[in-house]
C-alpha cells in the first residue's frame, strides 16, 4: 500500500501525486469486478494517493443491527456487503470519503437507538475498509506524511444537513497554519445540476481562505467546472465514478484528475476523461469526441 515514508535529503524538490475520482457506489445496481477500474489503472497505481467519495456504506451482510437494518423500498439505500471492500482495494484506491447522505443507509432506522445506530454504521464501514489496507474519511483530519510533506485530508458533508462552515474553516485553518497541506473533500450542491450553486462557491471561498490546497466535490453525479480560488484548485464536482444511474449520458461520462502538489501547493493538474458502461459496472475509453466534450465540461486550466 500507499503512506511509506519516503522523504530524504537527497530529494531536494518534494512533491506528492493524488488522484481524485468522484462517486462511488458498490451497492444496488452495481455489480463491481476485479476489471472495473482497469482503464484507469495505470493512473490508479502510479499516484502516491488515490481518493473517491464512497456512497455505499459497507456491511449489508454483517450489519450488528441483524434484522433491524431498515428495508429500503424507494431505491435510494445503497448499502453494499462488506467483502466489496476488496475491489476497492483491488482497483487501488486508498482514501474514502465517507461523509455523504449516504453514510447511513446500512444503519438501524427508528426508535430511540436511532443516533447511535447511525454512529456505529459509520464505525462499521470504517472497519471494514481498514480490514482492507483502506482509510475511510471524516469531518476529522487524516494526517499524513508522504514524501517528506504532511497532507491534512478532511470530508465534509453539507447535504444531510447543513454544514458547520464556522468549525470546518477552523480546522482547515489549524492544518494549515500548523504546516499541512489540507485536502477538502465536501459532499454538496444539487443533483443533475452542471454549475456549482451560490453556497458551494460561498464554502469554497471560505476555506480556500482558511487555507485550503484542494478542495474536491462531489454529489451531483454530474461533472461541474473546475476553478481556481487564489492559488486554491476547486473541483466543485467529478461526477460519478462508478454508479448504476444510466439514465443521462452526464451521469455517465466522468474524469479521474491527477493532481500533483508540492510544498507551496498546486503546481500540476491532469483530466483522464472516462465513461461508465453501467449494464457492465466498468470503466471505458469515450470516443473522441465524448472526451472532447468531457473535458470542456471540467474546464481545468
Amino acid at each position: 500500500m500507499l503512506f511509506v515514508f519516503s522523504g530524504s535529503a537527497c530529494q531536494p524538490h518534494r512533491s506528492v501525486t493524488l488522484v481524485l475520482l468522484g462517486d462511488i457506489n458498490l451497492g444496488r445496481g452495481v455489480t463491481p469486478t476485479a476489471d472495473s477500474f482497469a482503464f484507469l489503472t495505470s493512473y490508479l497505481s502510479a499516484a502516491d494517493v488515490a481518493l473517491a467519495n464512497l456512497e455505499s456504506p459497507l456491511g449489508g451482510d454483517q450489519s450488528p443491527f441483524g434484522d433491524d437494518v431498515v428495508a429500503d423500498t424507494t431505491g435510494y439505500n445503497l448499502c453494499a456487503s462488506a467483502d466489496r471492500a476488496a475491489f476497492l482495494a483491488d482497483w487501488g484506491l486508498d482514501l474514502l470519503s465517507l461523509a455523504n447522505n449516504h453514510q447511513n443507509d446500512c444503519a438501524l432506522s427508528g426508535g430511540e437507538n436511532e443516533v447511535n445506530a447511525a454512529v456505529e454504521g459509520r464505525l462499521q464501514t470504517q472497519t471494514i475498509l481498514a480490514n482492507f489496507g483502506l482509510t475511510g474519511l471524516a469531518p476529522e483530519p487524516t494526517m499524513l506524511e508522504i514524501n517528506g510533506l504532511t497532507l491534512a485530508f478532511f470530508a465534509f458533508d453539507d447535504v444531510s444537513t447543513p454544514l458547520d462552515a464556522d468549525a470546518a474553516v477552523e480546522a482547515i485553518h489549524l492544518a494549515h497554519e500548523n504546516g499541512a497541506l489540507a485536502v477538502v473533500s465536501v459532499h454538496w450542491g444539487a443533483e443533475y445540476q452542471g454549475a456549482p450553486t451560490d453556497r458551494q462557491e460561498a464554502l469554497a471561498c471560505q476555506f480556500a481562505e482558511a487555507g485550503a490546497t484542494l478542495i474536491w466535490g462531489h454529489h451531483p453525479h454530474v461533472l461541474q467546472p473546475a476553478e481556481w480560488v487564489g492559488s486554491t484548485l476547486v473541483l466543485y464536482s467529478l461526477g460519478n465514478a462508478l454508479f448504476d444511474q444510466g439514465g443521462l449520458s452526464d451521469t455517465r461520462q466522468s474524469a479521474l484528475v491527477l493532481v500533483t502538489l508540492d510544498a507551496d501547493g498546486v503546481t500540476d493538474v491532469q483530466a483522464i476523461p472516462f465513461e461508465i458502461d453501467v449494464p457492465r459496472s466498468r470503466l471505458v475509453e469515450p470516443d473522441a469526441e465524448t472526451a472532447e466534450n468531457i473535458l470542456e465540461r471540467v474546464k481545468i486550466k
